[in-house]
């Protein structure tokens, strides 16, 4: 008899600390996984090392170009720069797709 008080005491302190710390989702934001590739627009060529700056955050292509990137859903636009190429603005949609290319036009 004392094992089921003692297990009813445990599990009604449970209840009682968790209804004292709500959950609250409120301030968190939903992202998405945004994933491409940043290539040289004449030559297809992959570029690695480029950066991608979406939300202030910075992200840098591999040596096959390509980058993941975690983003708020609301996330409409990246910049890309890379040496001797110009920065490119790129509009993004992570409602749509979640795989983008990217074509640096060079200097």
């Amino acid at each position: 008899m004392k094992k089921y008080l003692l297990l009813s005491l445990i599990i009604f302190s449970s209840m009682i600390i968790s209804a004292g710390n709500p959950i609250n989702n409120s301030d968190k934001k939903n992202t998405v996984l945004l994933s491409g590739k940043v290539i040289d627009k004449a030559s297809g060529e992959e570029l690695a090392g480029a950066e991608i700056i979406i939300n202030d955050k910075t992200y840098y292509s591999d040596l096959s170009g390509m980058f993941t990137a975690m983003v708020e859903e609301n996330t409409k636009e990246a910049v890309v720069k890379y040496v001797s190429y110009n920065d490119t603005k790129v509009n993004i949609n992570p409602y749509t797709f979640n795989t983008i290319t990217i074509e640096m036009p060079s200097k």
